[in-house]
């Protein structure tokens, strides 16, 4: 068996567990449901993934690898810091069939955390990753002379907790919110903390600096 087909019947199962998630929830999903997914037999299943959980930390693998690709694909090259702020909230905001697959199954590995400690680390590493990716950036910009001189820590977090909460209030209650909405929201917000010397902004980041 070449290394070729091996990691592409891999790589079929993990998609196929992705997408029963996404469709019928973490706890509804079973390996054999994966498996006439997939199109192979439950016993090669097990010839990847000695147990379930283990199938399914491979999907949050599979997220995070595509979380890095799509921030080092927002942040490689010599772009402005408002660029890859940007792209950034398009890469978020700019497909919903995309972000719908990706914080649905996310959400629903969420609810496993508290009892489950990889699942808790992996999704601390998929959160750690954007937050660090956000706060290079910010520090990028202060560093230039591109943004106004605020604490790049403060002001990533301050953005990516924006950012993923618009994304849960579209999730849950589309006909108020959408994605576009969200992205207006995101990038007016993202201007007045860089840009501009709001008083809400000031106060955050002088607590910041206290600690």
């Amino acid at each position: 068996m070449s290394a070729r087909p091996v990691e592409e019947r891999r790589e079929a199962i993990v998609s196929a567990a992705q997408e029963l998630i996404l469709k019928n929830g973490y706890s509804h999903t079973t390996l054999g449901q994966v498996a006439v997914r997939a199109g192979v037999s439950k016993g090669l299943i097990s010839y990847y993934f000695a147990k379930k959980d283990e199938l399914f930390l491979a999907v949050l693998e599979r997220i995070l690898g595509r979380l890095r690709r799509d921030l080092e694909g927002c942040c490689k090259g010599d772009r402005p810091a408002w660029e890859q702020v940007q792209l950034n909230l398009k890469n978020l905001f700019g497909s919903e069939r995309r972000t719908r697959s990706y914080y649905t199954v996310l959400i629903d590995f969420l609810a496993q955390a508290p009892r489950e400690r990889s699942v808790r680390d992996y999704t601390r590493v998929i959160y750690q990753t954007h937050l660090t990716y956000m706060e290079r950036t910010v520090e990028s910009g202060v560093k230039s002379g591109e943004f106004r001189p605020v604490e790049p820590h403060a002001a990533a977090s301050m953005l990516v907790a924006m950012m993923e909460g618009l994304i849960l209030q579209w999730l849950y209650n589309p006909e108020r919110l959408s994605l576009a909405d969200g992205y207006q929201l995101c990038e007016r917000f993202a201007r007045e903390l860089f840009f501009e010397d709001t008083a809400f902004v000031r106060v955050d980041v002088a607590v910041s600096e206290r600690k």
